[in-house]
């Protein structure tokens, strides 16, 4: 239960920085979730993380599906 409300937490973590254009956060978020997930999600996450450093459009646009995914690992 603990791992679930952290990971929700840090989905909220990840729409914030999203919104307010953090891509610093976002990224902190990203690599802060990957430790919570398995392969493939993992490596995009890790991606994801990177992209906030060089593609801040890209990883904008990623967060939105990868957080879908790794609330859907979350229910299962």
């Amino acid at each position: 239960m603990r791992t679930t409300r952290a990971i929700g937490e840090l989905c909220v973590g990840g729409d914030w920085a999203c919104t307010n254009g953090d891509l610093e956060a976002l990224g902190d978020v990203a690599r802060r979730l990957a430790e919570h997930t398995c392969e493939p999600l993992h490596c995009e996450l890790v991606a994801l993380a990177d992209a906030c450093r060089s593609d801040p459009d890209r990883a904008a646009a990623t967060w939105l599906t990868l957080k879908e995914r790794v609330q859907q690992s979350v229910d299962r």
